[in-house]
C-alpha cells in the first residue's frame, strides 16, 4: 500500500544495516524517510523537522533512547520502539507505545507503520 499524500518517517537506529532495510520498506510504501544514527541527531531531527511517524531503536550504542521517547510522546508523533532486547520495563513505564522485537519482522513492521498512520484500524 502506498500513500495519496507524502507521509515522512523518521528512523532512529545505529546500526547502519538495520537503518537501510527499514530505510528501503518504508520507502517501498511510499513514505519519504529520515534517518539518524545516534541520540543527538534524532533529538535534533524531532526538533527541526516535521514527520508522521517514528520508528526508534531503544538502545543507542549504549544509551538509551529515553529522551527521543519523551520527545516524541511530548509532541504527540506515533512511534513504534524495537530491540532486540527485552521489552518489558519499557511496557511498565509506557504502556501506551507500541514495540516490535528484532529480529524485525517486515510484515509485522508495515501493518504497524499503517496502523500508525490511520492506514489500518488499530487491531489490538
Amino acid at each position: 500500500m502506498t500513500f495519496e499524500t507524502k507521509r515522512r518517517a523518521l528512523v532512529v537506529e545505529d546500526d547502519p544495516i538495520v537503518a537501510m532495510v527499514v530505510e528501503d520498506t518504508l520507502r517501498n510504501m511510499g513514505l519519504d524517510v529520515l534517518i539518524d544514527l545516534n541520540l543527538i541527531d534524532a533529538l535534533s531531527e524531532i526538533e527541526a523537522s516535521e514527520f508522521d511517524v517514528a520508528l526508534i531503536d531503544l538502545g543507542l550504542r549504549g544509551e538509551s533512547a529515553r529522551p527521543v521517547i519523551l520527545a516524541l510522546l511530548d509532541r504527540s508523533i506515533p512511534f513504534v520502539v524495537m530491540s532486540g532486547g527485552d521489552l518489558r520495563s519499557l511496557a511498565v513505564e509506557f504502556p501506551q507505545i507500541r514495540t516490535i522485537s528484532k529480529p524485525l519482522d517486515m510484515k509485522a513492521l508495515k501493518q504497524l507503520m499503517l496502523e500508525l498512520l490511520g492506514a489500518l484500524p488499530d487491531l489490538r
